[in-house]
């Protein structure tokens, strides 16, 4: 297979000529298959042109796992624009902030959703829309952005919607108009990090993203037919890249869902017989909560990936069995570097899974070495994670500062992930460059510790980061969960930890919770853990200070 030869666009081309009736996308209540997905892609494309849309423009996507998500994008590969995915639980600064920075010309939006009034935020972030030409739109605060599509056929003022795109796009391929072709070296997509430290930045992918697709499908047995649960938001690359792409490239069907909810998960899975499944380890407790309590036959499932956050043994193990899982492989990625580094293999050993240690899945390169000097450590040796090759983003959009900081002169890019090559080129990832902190002269590693404790049996997850310590200089600060019914108390935690692990290792401070901060993907927000546990500390120490005044 060329890679830099050919476009998703044409993907999906092929697919739809091999496999026409094949169902590719179900949700929202319609089945779509591929001929079908392939004629509206082409709709929404020619459609696009008619708003202006050109080779190069960023069309913003402000939409929920839905098949129309799927159609949106492909028609933007086919004209060779860029689609700007926009978290669904964005609030109207926030989205202003992406369409600003990313220079979108077309937002496609919907109207309303999950109880929210979605054009009325449009409406705060553009001023008179409804004065304004789908088209021909000048917003001072926006100025590129020339019209706003919504999802619905709601006649809203100032706006057209995706049913009228389609029309217009027919009516343009019946009169025989062409889309010209799109260049395999474009960038297809603009995803923004979280942008935990700041305004988010724009990782820019081009449609080699299809080779570590293929190279995921390869590693997790995904063929054409295999039905893919698409329950990951599609504006992050775990959904964008794990669960489209495979499905476009090898003609797997595609569930999507609009939000996570376990119970509907399961009851999909079981409907559709869904046989690929991935997501963080969140998703796997909410699982087995849930089909603990109401068991659903999920025996069509065959392979699923877990990563984001360390897997705990307790987790992959009931994981594995409760939901007959053929295969369960740790997985570890980053948006920048097109979701998937390392993969365990399809039939690793537990032990291998239960210590997040994967291989890396293409033909790219992956190193650990010295952050400060760049140079190579030694097998065992703790060090930043680095990666170079086909898998790493074209660059930060209209950030160069920032790409000359993430990638170095010779194209490594610098993950700021800490992590570990063992003797049979296992890479384990122990934790961030910056979320290490140093007790007294050691360095502590915050996924080394949280491991251990969730081997407790009274714990469903933990949290750890280090906070500042007048004596040792920095300790360890545990969140912790527990299992629902379980109990334990702060001191019998604490001596458990000593007896398992380094004294320097173990928490000073321990705060029991009921849930913890997460982002929109489920993911925990260390950075909120970490402002709180110093907010208390410092509350403490002004307390204690008051008190010896008094």
């Amino acid at each position: 297979m060329d890679w830099h030869a050919l476009t998703i666009g044409e993907a999906l081309r092929q697919t739809a000529q091999r496999d026409p009736d094949r169902t590719a996308l179900v949700g929202m209540g319609a089945r779509m298959s591929f001929a079908q997905l392939d004629r509206a892609a082409d709709e929404v494309a020619h459609g696009l042109r008619a708003l202006g849309v050109a080779r190069g423009d960023q069309v913003a996507l402000w939409l929920t796992n839905s098949p129309d998500w799927v159609v949106c994008w492909m028609a933007c590969t086919r004209i060779g624009a860029v689609l700007v995915p926009v978290n669904t639980r964005f609030k109207p600064e926030e989205v202003a902030y992406i369409l600003r920075q990313s220079d979108a010309r077309v937002l496609i939006a919907m109207d309303a959703y999950w109880g929210i009034d979605f054009l009325d935020m449009i409406g705060t972030f553009v001023p008179g829309l409804s004065d304004a030409q789908p088209g021909r739109l000048n917003s001072p605060g926006l100025p590129e952005l020339r019209a706003v599509v919504l999802w619905n056929s709601v006649q809203a003022p100032g706006t057209t919607h995706l049913d009228a795109l389609r029309a217009e796009g027919a009516r343009r391929m019946a009169a025989g108009e062409q889309l010209p072709a799109a260049n395999p070296n474009d960038a297809v997509i603009i995803v923004y990090t979280s942008g935990t430290t700041g305004h988010p930045k724009g990782a820019m992918h081009g449609h080699i993203v299809m080779r570590n697709a293929a190279n995921v499908a390869r590693v997790m047995h995904i063929e054409a037919g295999d039905v893919i649960l698409g329950h990951m938001p599609f504006y992050h690359v775990a959904g964008a890249f794990t669960e489209v792409i495979p499905t476009i490239l090898l003609g797997c069907t595609l569930v999507t869902l609009p939000h996570w909810v376990p119970d509907e998960a399961l009851e999909t899975i079981e409907r559709e017989r869904v046989t690929i499944f991935g997501g963080i380890p969140t998703h796997f407790i909410d699982c087995l909560d849930a089909i603990r309590r109401h068991p659903r036959d999920v025996s069509c499932l065959k392979s699923a990936w877990i990563g984001g956050a360390p897997v705990t043994p307790d987790v992959a193990m009931a994981a594995k069995q409760e939901l007959g899982l053929q295969a369960l492989q740790a997985v570890y990625g980053m948006t920048e570097t097109t979701a998937a580094t390392v993969f365990s293999e399809f039939d690793a050993p537990l032990e291998v899974l239960c210590e997040n240690k994967g291989r890396p899945i293409g033909e790219f390169e992956v190193a650990v070495v010295d952050p400060a000097s760049g140079r190579p450590v030694g097998t065992d040796t703790v060090g930043e994670v680095r990666v170079r090759g086909h898998i790493v983003m074209q660059g930060y959009y209209r950030n160069p500062l920032a790409t000359a900081e993430a990638i170095t002169p010779d194209g490594w890019f610098r993950t700021g992930d800490l992590g570990v090559i063992d003797a049979q080129g296992y890479l384990k990832i122990t934790g961030r460059l910056k979320e290490m902190f140093i007790v007294g002269g050691s360095n502590a590693y915050p996924a080394e510790i949280e491991r251990i404790v969730q081997g407790l049996p009274e714990v469903k997850q933990a949290v750890v980061v280090g906070v500042p310590d007048r004596r040792l200089g920095e300790v360890g600060f545990a969140f912790v969960q527990l299992h629902e019914g379980q109990s334990i108390g702060r001191e019998a935690l604490v001596a458990r930890c000593r007896a398992a692990m380094a004294d320097y290792k173990v928490p000073r401070h321990v705060q029991f919770v009921d849930d913890f901060p997460r982002t929109t993907t489920g993911k925990i927000q260390r950075f909120v853990l970490q402002q709180q546990a110093r907010e208390q500390l410092a509350a403490q120490t002004t307390g204690m200070a008051s008190g010896a005044s008094s």
